[in-house]
Formats: structure tokens, sequence, C-alpha cells
């Protein structure tokens, strides 16, 4: 009788926590290929010989052979490498995005990002019994200092310009009478390569970007470099204080209103700031019941933990520009780093509602 051998993980109901334990090992692997910067040597060694060459001239030092070995393949393992006799290159994910000299370089990013979701992770238990209700956090490091974003430029640059900007332009192009949109306004537009590329899409479109004066300084050049320049209208300060013009066609925020200090008297100026029937979108992730979407609140949990959540909750949005004297026209999920977020679009009528009409 031949014996059945059933899969272990249907043996095993505790077999996921095998992701929960090599996920810190996947995390040292990226941390540490993009401190050797290891997607560049790879890109031109392949042996274990020469990447060890290239290593000893990088960083000094000669590495163990043999772990070197094991830390390669490790590297395969967690998709970071490819190997095929004995010979080691970068995977399509490292090539594309962790190679300093790609144009979507992500590794800023990723270094960036795992600084402040991982800071408070080493001392959860001392943050959850915290007397101070808001622990002391560097000012350089709060999330609504300007200072914060000016070093974060380069990486949200090339997060845009790895998909997210096209991704976002087309939405753009695709929203009700975006033909004849000819004013945007941009609030919290980074880099501003969005807005950019969605003026590539609608000849009609001039764009004001609103951020911080440090910020709008990349966003200056980029708009130099695909020559727009002359489509383009720099509005420096905090959407908060700054006035928004009027008669705009649209207002776009994405992933920026969590810094309004009052989102339902911010978008009451929102409202003023669009001319009857223009539209309000908004980009951000709506979380619910303070679970969902997963990825999103594991990410956010180490700022949570210093007072720094600035997670926006579902239907949040949508309550505020409703009570702004905005009529909310659609929504939908769109795909982005941490998760889906919602997209909701929000019109200005095109006259007010009096007393007797309503």
């Amino acid at each position: 009788m031949t014996a059945h051998h059933n899969n272990p993980a249907e043996e095993l109901p505790f077999a996921s926590l095998t992701d929960w334990l090599v996920a810190p090992v996947r995390t040292a692997l990226l941390s540490l290929a993009l401190e050797l910067e290891l997607p560049d040597i790879l890109a031109e060694a392949h042996s274990l010989s020469d990447i060890a060459t290239c290593l000893k001239k990088n960083c000094g030092r000669v590495a163990d052979a043999s772990r070197l070995a094991s830390l390669m393949d490790g590297m395969v393992a967690a998709g970071l490498a490819c190997k095929q006799d004995d010979a080691y290159s970068n995977s399509a994910l490292a090539g594309e995005y962790l190679r300093k000299e790609s144009p979507v370089y992500l590794g800023g990013l990723v270094t960036s990002l795992s600084g402040m979701q991982y800071r408070n992770l080493p001392c959860l238990r001392e943050r959850l019994f915290d007397e101070e209700p808001h622990p002391a956090v560097n000012p350089e490091i709060r999330l609504s200092d300007e200072q914060h974003w000016r070093r974060s430029l380069a990486g949200l640059a090339s997060y845009q310009k790895a998909g997210a900007a096209d991704l976002l332009a087309r939405l753009i192009a695709g929203l009700p009478g975006a033909e004849g949109f000819s004013s945007m306004l941009d609030l919290g537009c980074g880099p501003g390569i969005t807005a950019l590329r969605a003026a590539t899409l609608l000849p009609e479109l001039h764009v004001t970007l609103c951020d911080f004066s440090p910020v709008l300084d990349m966003a200056r050049a980029e708009a130099a470099a695909c020559g727009m320049s002359d489509r383009v209208e720099l509005h420096p300060g905090d959407f908060n204080i700054v006035a928004l013009g009027h008669d705009h066609d649209l207002i776009w925020a994405c992933q920026s209103l969590y810094y309004a200090k009052d989102l339902p008297a911010f978008l009451k100026r929102v409202q003023a700031a669009l001319r009857p029937g223009g539209l309000f979108v908004s980009v951000h992730e709506g979380v619910r019941e303070g679970v969902a979407p997963e990825v999103l609140v594991l990410s956010r949990l180490s700022l949570a933990m210093e007072g720094q959540d600035v997670s926006l909750r579902h239907g949040q949005m949508a309550a505020a520009a409703t009570g702004a004297g905005l009529e909310r026209v659609m929504g939908r999920s769109v795909p982005m780093l941490f998760g889906d977020a919602e997209l909701e679009v929000f019109r200005k009528p095109l006259r007010a509602v009096t007393g007797s009409e309503s």
C-alpha cells in the first residue's frame, strides 16, 4: 500500500506562523542589499569571486566565501536575485527599483519608510505603558515638518515615476468633463509629477502646485524638465494657511489631507475655491474599524505608538466634504503602496440650494 502524504500546511494549521518568522529575515536582506549596493554590483558581477571583489572595493573588507554564498542564496530565495549555474544576477524587482542608477530607484524610499515604520518596534512595551499620552518626538521626524518632506522628496519622486503618477493621471483624465478642464490645484503636490502627467493628457490644463517652498524646488525642476513651465504655477506654503484661489475646475488631494488641521473647515475653503460644477477629488486610505487595510494599519503602528497616526477613517472624507456643501459623485478603490486607497469624487453644485428648494 502506498502511503498518502498530505500537504504539510493542511496538517499543520499553525504553519502560517512561518511567514511571520521569516519576515524579519526578508527585511534584513533587503536592508543589507541596499547598504552594500548589491543590486548595482549584480548588474556587472555574477560569480561569487567577482561579487567578493566588488564588495572589497566598496567596503574595504573581505567577505567570507562560504557566508557570501549563503547570503547570496538567501537573496535568491527572497526574490532579490536570480541564480543559474552558480552565477547570480538581479531579479526583475531589484534590477528595476533597487539599482541606484535606475531612474525609478526606490531604495531611498524604502530606507525612509523603514525608519518610520520600525523605530518604535523594539520598544512597543515601553510605548504601551508610557504615562505620557504623546511621547516626545524629535521635531525633525514629525510628519508635519517641511524638512521631513524635503528629505523624502527623492524617494517620492521615484515612487511617482515608477508608475503611481501614470495611474493617477489616467484617473484624472477620465474624470467627468476632464477634457474641458483648464485649472487644477494640487494640494500637497510633492514633486508634482502626477499633475504634470495629467497635464500631458489634458492639453488645455494648467496646474497650480501647492506645497512647502523647499518641496516646490523639485516640482519646478520637474516642470522645466518636461517643458511645461508655462503651464505650471507654484503656490508655496502650508495649505492650511495660504489662499487656495478660485474658479478651479479640479482640486486634487492625494494622501496629503492627513495634515489638514480642521478637515471639515478646510473642505469649506476647498468648496469656495471651486467653480460651480467643479470637482474635488480625494485619494486617501479609509481605515475600517481600525484594522483594515491590513498593510496600512501595520505600516503605521509604529507612528501610532508615538502619537503620529494620521490615518483617515472610512467615511471621514465623505462626511466632511458633503458637510462642506459638496455632492459625492463616485468612489472607487485605487492600488497604492500600502494597500488600496479610496478615490472619491465630489462636485460643487451649479447653484446654491435655497431654503424653499430643500
